[in-house]
Protein backbone atom coordinates (compact mmCIF):
# COMPACT_ATOMS: atom_id res chain seq x y z
CA UNK A 1 0.00 0.00 0.00
CA UNK A 2 1.30 3.43 -0.89
CA UNK A 3 2.03 5.46 2.25
CA UNK A 4 -0.82 7.82 2.96
CA UNK A 5 -3.45 6.00 0.90
CA UNK A 6 -6.84 5.52 2.52
CA UNK A 7 -8.16 1.96 2.37
CA UNK A 8 -11.80 1.24 3.17
CA UNK A 9 -13.17 -2.29 3.24
CA UNK A 10 -16.96 -2.49 3.02
CA UNK A 11 -18.04 -5.82 4.51
CA UNK A 12 -21.60 -6.99 4.19
CA UNK A 13 -22.93 -8.57 7.38
CA UNK A 14 -23.56 -12.32 7.49
CA UNK A 15 -26.76 -14.30 7.07
CA UNK A 16 -29.56 -13.36 9.45
CA UNK A 17 -31.83 -15.36 11.75
CA UNK A 18 -35.09 -14.95 9.87
CA UNK A 19 -37.25 -16.21 7.03
CA UNK A 20 -36.65 -14.81 3.53
CA UNK A 21 -37.85 -11.19 3.61
CA UNK A 22 -36.84 -7.61 2.92
CA UNK A 23 -34.91 -6.79 6.07
CA UNK A 24 -34.23 -3.09 6.06
CA UNK A 25 -34.96 -1.20 9.26
CA UNK A 26 -36.08 -4.43 11.00
CA UNK A 27 -33.37 -5.11 13.57
CA UNK A 28 -32.89 -8.81 12.94
CA UNK A 29 -29.91 -10.64 14.48
CA UNK A 30 -27.20 -12.64 12.77
CA UNK A 31 -27.64 -16.39 12.58
CA UNK A 32 -24.82 -18.64 13.82
CA UNK A 33 -23.82 -19.18 10.19
CA UNK A 34 -23.81 -15.41 9.63
CA UNK A 35 -21.49 -14.86 12.59
CA UNK A 36 -19.10 -17.47 11.20
CA UNK A 37 -19.18 -15.81 7.77
CA UNK A 38 -18.02 -12.56 9.36
CA UNK A 39 -15.32 -14.34 11.31
CA UNK A 40 -13.92 -15.73 8.05
CA UNK A 41 -14.28 -12.36 6.31
CA UNK A 42 -12.40 -10.49 9.03
CA UNK A 43 -9.69 -13.17 9.26
CA UNK A 44 -8.81 -12.30 5.65
CA UNK A 45 -8.39 -8.56 6.36
CA UNK A 46 -4.93 -7.56 7.52
CA UNK A 47 -4.01 -4.65 9.78
CA UNK A 48 -7.02 -2.33 9.84
CA UNK A 49 -6.72 0.58 12.27
CA UNK A 50 -10.41 1.29 12.91
CA UNK A 51 -13.89 -0.19 12.52
CA UNK A 52 -17.16 1.47 11.50
CA UNK A 53 -20.61 -0.11 11.69
CA UNK A 54 -24.23 0.40 10.85
CA UNK A 55 -26.27 0.68 14.07
CA UNK A 56 -28.34 -2.43 13.25
CA UNK A 57 -27.41 -5.45 15.34
CA UNK A 58 -26.65 -7.71 12.38
CA UNK A 59 -23.67 -5.40 11.81
CA UNK A 60 -22.99 -3.82 15.17
CA UNK A 61 -22.89 -6.97 17.32
CA UNK A 62 -19.98 -8.51 15.43
CA UNK A 63 -18.25 -5.17 14.86
CA UNK A 64 -18.33 -4.49 18.60
CA UNK A 65 -17.02 -7.97 19.43
CA UNK A 66 -14.21 -7.86 16.89
CA UNK A 67 -13.08 -4.29 17.57
CA UNK A 68 -12.86 -5.00 21.31
CA UNK A 69 -10.96 -8.21 20.62
CA UNK A 70 -8.45 -6.33 18.45
CA UNK A 71 -8.26 -3.20 20.64
CA UNK A 72 -9.53 -0.97 17.82
CA UNK A 73 -11.85 2.01 17.92
CA UNK A 74 -15.43 1.50 16.73
CA UNK A 75 -17.66 4.25 15.30
CA UNK A 76 -21.38 3.73 14.75
CA UNK A 77 -22.70 5.76 11.81
CA UNK A 78 -26.49 5.86 11.65
CA UNK A 79 -26.49 6.95 8.00
CA UNK A 80 -25.10 3.53 7.01
CA UNK A 81 -28.24 1.64 8.06
CA UNK A 82 -30.11 -0.37 5.44
CA UNK A 83 -32.95 0.81 3.19
CA UNK A 84 -36.25 1.18 5.10
CA UNK A 85 -38.76 -0.91 3.15
CA UNK A 86 -41.76 0.49 5.00
CA UNK A 87 -44.87 -1.74 4.95
CA UNK A 88 -42.85 -4.59 3.44
CA UNK A 89 -40.02 -4.48 5.96
CA UNK A 90 -39.22 -7.65 7.86
CA UNK A 91 -42.35 -9.58 6.82
CA UNK A 92 -41.61 -13.00 5.27
CA UNK A 93 -42.44 -13.02 1.58
CA UNK A 94 -44.94 -15.88 1.90
CA UNK A 95 -46.82 -13.96 4.60
CA UNK A 96 -46.61 -10.57 2.87
CA UNK A 97 -47.52 -11.65 -0.65
CA UNK A 98 -48.59 -15.27 -0.54
CA UNK A 99 -48.06 -17.02 -3.87
CA UNK A 100 -47.91 -15.30 -7.26
CA UNK A 101 -51.15 -17.09 -8.13
CA UNK A 102 -52.93 -15.79 -5.02
CA UNK A 103 -51.58 -12.24 -5.15
CA UNK A 104 -50.27 -11.33 -8.60
CA UNK A 105 -50.66 -7.59 -7.95
CA UNK A 106 -48.47 -7.75 -4.85
CA UNK A 107 -45.73 -9.66 -6.62
CA UNK A 108 -45.96 -7.27 -9.59
CA UNK A 109 -45.49 -4.34 -7.22
CA UNK A 110 -42.39 -5.97 -5.76
CA UNK A 111 -41.05 -6.69 -9.25
CA UNK A 112 -41.63 -3.07 -10.31
CA UNK A 113 -39.66 -1.89 -7.27
CA UNK A 114 -36.82 -4.30 -8.11
CA UNK A 115 -36.63 -3.13 -11.72
CA UNK A 116 -36.89 0.61 -11.10
CA UNK A 117 -36.78 1.54 -7.40
CA UNK A 118 -36.71 5.29 -8.11
CA UNK A 119 -40.16 5.17 -9.68
CA UNK A 120 -41.71 2.48 -7.49
CA UNK A 121 -40.81 3.05 -3.82
CA UNK A 122 -42.08 0.56 -1.25
CA UNK A 123 -45.31 1.69 0.44
CA UNK A 124 -44.48 3.64 3.60
CA UNK A 125 -40.75 3.24 2.98
CA UNK A 126 -37.83 5.41 1.97
CA UNK A 127 -37.34 6.66 -1.55
CA UNK A 128 -34.08 5.59 -3.16
CA UNK A 129 -33.02 9.24 -3.42
CA UNK A 130 -33.36 9.61 0.36
CA UNK A 131 -31.30 6.49 0.97
CA UNK A 132 -28.63 7.65 -1.48
CA UNK A 133 -28.33 11.07 0.16
CA UNK A 134 -27.92 9.71 3.68
CA UNK A 135 -25.53 6.93 2.59
CA UNK A 136 -23.33 9.52 0.87
CA UNK A 137 -23.33 11.54 4.11
CA UNK A 138 -22.28 8.41 5.96
CA UNK A 139 -19.57 7.67 3.40
CA UNK A 140 -18.14 11.16 3.81
CA UNK A 141 -18.05 10.63 7.57
CA UNK A 142 -16.11 7.43 7.01
CA UNK A 143 -13.64 9.26 4.75
CA UNK A 144 -13.14 12.00 7.31
CA UNK A 145 -12.42 9.49 10.08
CA UNK A 146 -10.26 7.23 7.94
CA UNK A 147 -7.95 9.62 6.10
CA UNK A 148 -4.59 7.94 5.50
CA UNK A 149 -5.61 4.75 7.31
CA UNK A 150 -7.31 1.41 6.82
CA UNK A 151 -10.92 1.13 8.02
CA UNK A 152 -13.37 -1.77 7.93
CA UNK A 153 -17.04 -0.84 7.57
CA UNK A 154 -19.69 -3.45 8.45
CA UNK A 155 -22.88 -2.55 6.61
CA UNK A 156 -25.55 -3.70 4.16
CA UNK A 157 -25.93 -4.69 0.53
CA UNK A 158 -27.88 -1.59 -0.57
CA UNK A 159 -25.44 0.66 1.28
CA UNK A 160 -22.48 -0.91 -0.52
CA UNK A 161 -24.21 -0.62 -3.89
CA UNK A 162 -25.09 3.03 -3.30
CA UNK A 163 -21.54 3.91 -2.24
CA UNK A 164 -20.30 2.29 -5.44
CA UNK A 165 -23.01 4.18 -7.34
CA UNK A 166 -21.68 7.41 -5.87
CA UNK A 167 -18.08 6.61 -6.84
CA UNK A 168 -18.64 5.11 -10.29
CA UNK A 169 -20.28 6.50 -13.46
CA UNK A 170 -23.46 4.41 -13.19
CA UNK A 171 -27.20 5.02 -12.82
CA UNK A 172 -27.88 4.03 -9.21
CA UNK A 173 -31.61 4.72 -9.72
CA UNK A 174 -31.93 1.75 -12.09
CA UNK A 175 -32.72 -1.65 -10.60
CA UNK A 176 -30.24 -3.36 -12.91
CA UNK A 177 -27.40 -1.77 -10.94
CA UNK A 178 -28.50 -3.72 -7.85
CA UNK A 179 -29.22 -7.02 -9.57
CA UNK A 180 -26.00 -7.04 -11.61
CA UNK A 181 -23.65 -6.97 -8.60
CA UNK A 182 -22.92 -10.05 -6.52
CA UNK A 183 -22.45 -8.90 -2.92
CA UNK A 184 -22.97 -11.95 -0.73
CA UNK A 185 -23.08 -12.23 3.02
CA UNK A 186 -19.64 -11.72 4.52
CA UNK A 187 -18.17 -10.38 1.27
CA UNK A 188 -15.67 -7.55 1.04
CA UNK A 189 -15.61 -4.58 -1.33
CA UNK A 190 -12.36 -2.62 -1.18
CA UNK A 191 -11.96 1.04 -2.07
CA UNK A 192 -8.62 2.82 -2.16
CA UNK A 193 -8.29 6.61 -2.14
CA UNK A 194 -4.74 7.53 -3.20
CA UNK A 195 -2.97 10.17 -1.15
CA UNK A 196 -2.66 12.54 -4.10
CA UNK A 197 -5.25 15.34 -3.62
CA UNK A 198 -6.51 15.14 -7.21
CA UNK A 199 -6.76 11.34 -7.31
CA UNK A 200 -10.13 9.63 -7.64
CA UNK A 201 -11.22 6.67 -5.54
CA UNK A 202 -10.30 3.27 -7.00
CA UNK A 203 -12.57 0.25 -6.52
CA UNK A 204 -10.15 -2.64 -6.14
CA UNK A 205 -12.66 -5.45 -5.68
CA UNK A 206 -16.41 -5.95 -5.32
CA UNK A 207 -18.01 -8.76 -3.34
CA UNK A 208 -14.79 -10.70 -2.69
CA UNK A 209 -15.27 -13.83 -0.55
CA UNK A 210 -12.79 -16.03 1.29
CA UNK A 211 -12.67 -19.38 -0.46
CA UNK A 212 -14.37 -21.18 2.43
CA UNK A 213 -17.12 -18.62 3.07
CA UNK A 214 -20.08 -20.77 1.99
CA UNK A 215 -23.28 -18.96 1.07
CA UNK A 216 -26.84 -19.97 1.88
CA UNK A 217 -28.87 -21.27 -1.04
CA UNK A 218 -31.28 -18.34 -0.74
CA UNK A 219 -30.45 -14.77 0.14
CA UNK A 220 -32.83 -12.32 1.74
CA UNK A 221 -33.70 -9.13 -0.07
CA UNK A 222 -32.23 -5.90 1.19
CA UNK A 223 -30.28 -6.20 4.44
Amino acid sequence: MTTGDTIIDLVRHGAVAGEPALYGSTDVALSNAGWQQLERAFAAISAPVSVVSSPLQRCQAFATHWSQQQGLTLAIIAELREYDFGDWDGIPFDVLFGTPEDNPDGWSELEAFSQFPAGNPPPGGERIEQVYERVVRGWNQVLKQSAGGHTVVVCHSAVIRLILGYLLPVDWRDGSWYSSLSIHYGSRTRIRIPAHPEAAAVVECIGWLPADNDQPERQHGGE
